[in-house]
């Protein structure tokens, strides 16, 4: 099963439509892998459904030609400018896709043009994109999308309608990823920590092997003695070091609950609890919440791009001084 859209936006669609009050340009906005990309096609898919009115309750059928064309990427009056976080769209990508929005569709009511990220947009192209915007043909909609919207040029987000998308609780989201993608429990609730709310983060996540990354470092550098050769491994890439830091964190944050008498169904590494109930009687409160402030303040150099193999070592000191 694929990421699912945001059904509250898609219902303001809905509700948009029927009352025939469709705004020209919308801006989703919202933390990355939060469902923006895949709540824009939904969109066009409900805007274009040749079957919708027989749908059965849902938004659009999901059958017909249109709604595979537009899912498969074939949809001749559907276009998407992809890119990437961090890479640049210039001037020439936008006229090309926008050149379209002056042809009449060809098998739909309205065109629609999705374009992600626009906050990379050079000066050039975000210029080009503002005459669009402020002269849209009435068969045309623009979709734009970004994870950072302070970083998109004021011009561009004054005329655009925007809808924020924000992420779900941790109890929401396990409780999807256990109805829709049958995780277990106990790493639903783990996932549903790290992903920050966001279900296709959830996902990437566990297609990276975040619960092996966990468990080796638990059983590495937490609980075993092969130390320094990890610490030397993680420190020479910031991506492991960050999800390094994360686990530990939340290895500590776990010791502290337990310490204070919480209950298990409030830990991130629920499945651990015998080994955390082990680990945090050698601690004191005071010693937990003194480590958890250092790995707080190491994530703060990592942020800072500094070097964090000498506080990576100070970290292992207090978790080894037992």
């Amino acid at each position: 099963m694929d990421i699912q859209f945001n059904e509250n936006v898609l219902k303001r669609f809905a509700a948009l439509e029927q009352k025939g009050q469709l705004a020209h340009a919308y801006l989703f906005t919202g933390p990355a892998y939060i469902g923006k990309g895949a709540t824009a096609l939904a969109a066009a898919q409900f805007l274009n459904c040749g079957h919708k009115d027989n749908a059965g309750g849902k938004y659009f059928c999901g059958e017909c030609p249109s709604c595979r064309k537009v899912l498969s990427g074939n949809h001749p009056d559907v276009h998407v400018l992809e890119g990437a976080p961090g890479q640049t769209i210039k001037i020439d990508e936008i006229r090309e896709l926008l050149a379209q929005s002056r042809l009449r569709p060809f098998m739909a009511e309205r065109k629609i043009f999705i374009i992600h990220h626009v906050e990379n947009m050079t000066i050039e192209a975000a210029n080009a994109l503002l005459k669009t915007l402020e002269e849209p043909t009435a068969s045309s909609l623009l979709i734009l999308t970004s994870a950072v919207p302070e970083r998109v040029p004021e011009t561009v987000k004054s005329r655009c309608h925007t809808m924020p998308f924000l992420p779900l609780s941790r109890r929401e989201l396990a409780a999807r990823l256990v109805r829709h993608y049958q995780e277990e429990d106990g790493a639903a609730h783990f996932l549903a920590y790290f992903a920050e709310g966001c279900l296709g983060k959830a996902r990437r996540l566990k297609e990276s092997g975040i619960k092996q990354k966990r468990d080796e470092i638990i059983d590495r550098f937490i609980l075993g003695r092969e130390r320094e050769p990890l610490i030397k491994e993680v420190a020479a890439d910031k991506e492991k070091t960050r999800v390094f830091l994360d686990v530990l964190l939340s290895w500590v944050r776990d010791c502290l609950l337990v310490k204070s008498g919480a209950g298990d169904n409030r830990l991130v590494n629920a499945d651990r609890v015998r080994d955390i109930r082990g680990f945090q009687r050698q601690f004191s409160f005071a010693d937990l919440a003194a480590l958890h402030a250092e790995l707080v303040h190491t994530c703060r150099l990592l942020l800072e791009n500094l070097n964090v193999k000498i506080p990576l070592m100070i970290i292992g000191e207090r978790l080894w001084a037992r």
